[in-house]
């Protein structure tokens, strides 16, 4: 359905975002609900609040309205989060035949799926094609030559390169077309016979602020009209993911950040009969997983308390590295008890495998529980069961 936002240009919203509208990172369970699913469980384990997973997909669908919201399968492919998810009909951004496969077992089917990965092997491309995925996206005439021979009759969005001043990853540092290309990139697709239907681009992982959304759309809308000028008939504008997440900093709230991508989509593209989709990945899944882990041991090295945890930077904590984010350790009856500087590391074997090296904590016992939330996001995606340790299994509360 197309929103109807032919209505006067307003002003773009403030983009200072005040501390009272911040999102603090916050667990989804007490510590005691946390000892009854060890126990049952074990350690280490990913809790998924389904409540949580729903308040935030509406948070966020209420903050953009008239955009459908393709959640970033990326990010968690987690099966309890998904079917959350597909409960409330929303719709599912994939990138490979293992995330098509995630997305079908939780329920959801290939028309409300758009694949998303710019440079595809043969087998991704025809497999989901097979499967009934029909919008796809490119970035280059290499990528359009491949789909022109294997399913010419897809829909397409073009991929644009863009900068996000405030965002954590730049994004378009491997994908997308620069702007300045874009025309022939669409001139080269439609003398294929390719149906390039709309653009798309990606602020960057972790923006912090909304208002790099805005001047993209300006850019974007420059394009847009170039290439309608041109003869190209654009219905889909497809503004990525990149919503933020709070973690050990504060993030600024759903709210007070969709309103300002709003009101530039407003003013942008508000007098254009267009179809609105965003990406959001780590922004709609973070604060809905919280991480139960156990201090496996402990010792005193170089003056300092160290604690070992059955968790690490290769298993859920792996977004350290990868995604360049630092997570709160979080102890029971933290507020009466002495904290001191520590270091805290995961079970491998490598000593990089180091956890915190800034947080204070009281003296751990063997045994204890640690809780960390903001998990939801690239903490299962990215591990690995290095050293031969399992990763983290998963489990949903309401």
């Amino acid at each position: 359905m197309v929103p109807n936002w032919r209505h006067p240009s307003r002003m773009i919203a403030s983009t200072i975002l005040r501390a009272p509208n911040a999102r603090t990172a916050q667990p989804n369970l007490s510590f005691d609900l946390a000892k009854e699913l060890a126990e049952k469980h074990g350690t280490p384990l990913l809790v998924v609040s389904r409540s949580k997973a729903i308040e935030t997909y509406w948070a966020m669908k209420n903050a953009l309205p008239g955009v459908d919201l393709y959640y970033a399968a990326k990010a968690n492919p987690d099966l309890h989060f998904l079917s959350t998810l597909n409960g409330e009909n929303a719709f599912i951004d994939v990138c490979s035949p293992g995330e098509l496969k995630a997305a079908l077992a939780a329920g959801f089917t290939p028309d409300r799926m758009l694949h998303t990965h710019p440079c595809k092997t043969d087998a991704n491309l025809w497999e989901c094609y097979e499967a009934g995925v029909n919008w796809f996206v490119f970035d280059n005439p290499i990528e359009a030559e491949k789909i022109r021979r294997l399913t010419p009759d897809v829909n397409l969005l073009l991929r644009l390169a863009t900068t996000g001043a405030s965002s954590r990853i730049n994004l378009s540092a491997k994908f997308g077309c620069p702007m300045h290309e874009a025309l022939e990139l669409l001139a080269t697709a439609k003398a294929k016979g390719l149906k390039v239907r709309g653009f798309s681009f990606h602020v960057g992982s972790q923006c912090l602020n909304p208002q790099d959304y805005v001047e993209v759309l300006r850019s974007v809308r420059e394009v847009w009209d170039e290439a309608t000028k041109a003869g190209h008939h654009l219905e889909v504008l497809d503004i990525g993911g990149g919503f933020p997440a709070p973690y050990r900093e504060d993030a600024p709230s759903i709210e007070a950040f969709g309103e300002v991508i709003t009101n530039g989509l407003r003013e942008i593209f508000g007098d254009l009969p267009i179809r609105l989709i965003a990406e959001p990945g780590r922004g709609l899944c973070t604060e809905s997983v919280t991480l139960i882990t156990r201090v496996i041991g402990k010792s005193r090295r170089w003056e300092l308390p160290w604690f070992f945890l059955d968790d690490g930077i290769y298993g859920s904590f792996s977004g350290k590295i990868f995604d360049h984010t630092d997570f709160p350790l979080l102890v029971e009856n933290d507020g009466s008890r002495e904290t001191v500087p520590c270091v805290v590391a995961g079970p491998t074997c490598d000593s990089t495998d180091i956890v915190s090296r800034d947080q204070w904590l009281p003296d751990l016992e063997v045994g204890e529980l640690v809780l960390v939330p903001s998990m939801g996001a690239y903490a299962a995606a990215s591990a690995s069961p290095f050293n031969g340790l399992p990763m983290a299994n998963s489990v949903a509360i309401d």
